[in-house]
């Protein structure tokens, strides 16, 4: 298990500007709605979206030690509506037009082909599914990887908006973090 990325994802600052919970509702997820955390990392949002819906959410990660620790919180939580899959390729295993919400968590700016993964997406939202992403401002903040390694606000609209994604939302989370919410047309 990797001790330093549950101390570096969970630590008090993180989370507090996070705020998994009230996010997820700010941006428009309710109980009922499937989710699908794209790179889910150690559940700081998985956990959140199975306590707000009964229905399935989807934790998708390609690191085996967070797929371990996921599988054994579910299984502390008795969480019965989670499904953790590993991701080993660009295609993301999850049905065509399944997921009312798909969520990025500071992983988009880690994702080699980004036009391809804005395509999977698309693939699993419902027409009118909604797509939230958050990622470090562009520019030097308290946490974060190097400022080089960030992508900005407006090119992450702007990649949303080409590929068929219209932004409802956007608004920054304390120092650190934008969040951008798209609705598929």
């Amino acid at each position: 298990m990797d001790k330093d990325k549950i101390i570096k994802f969970e630590n008090q600052l993180r989370m507090a500007e996070l705020d998994p919970k009230n996010s997820l509702i700010r941006a428009g997820f309710t109980e009922k709605m499937i989710l699908c955390d794209i790179g889910a990392g150690t559940g700081v949002f998985t956990y959140p979206a199975t306590e707000i819906s009964n229905n399935d959410i989807y934790a998708l990660e390609i690191s085996d030690s967070m797929i371990e620790l996921l599988t054994n919180r579910m299984a502390e939580r008795n969480i019965k509506n989670l499904i953790i899959k590993k991701v080993d390729s660009t295609i993301l295993p999850v049905d065509n037009n399944s997921c009312d919400m798909a969520i990025m968590v500071t992983v988009f700016h880690e994702v080699e082909n980004k036009e391809l993964m804005i395509n999977e997406i698309k693939r699993i939202l419902k027409q009118k599914g909604k797509l939230m992403i958050i990622e470090f401002h562009k520019r030097k903040t308290p946490m974060g990887p190097p400022v080089d390694h960030r992508i900005a606000e407006e090119y992450v609209e702007e990649m949303g908006n080409s590929r068929g994604l219209k932004t409802t939302d956007k608004f920054s989370l304390g120092d650190n973090f934008y969040c951008l919410i798209f609705e598929s047309l």
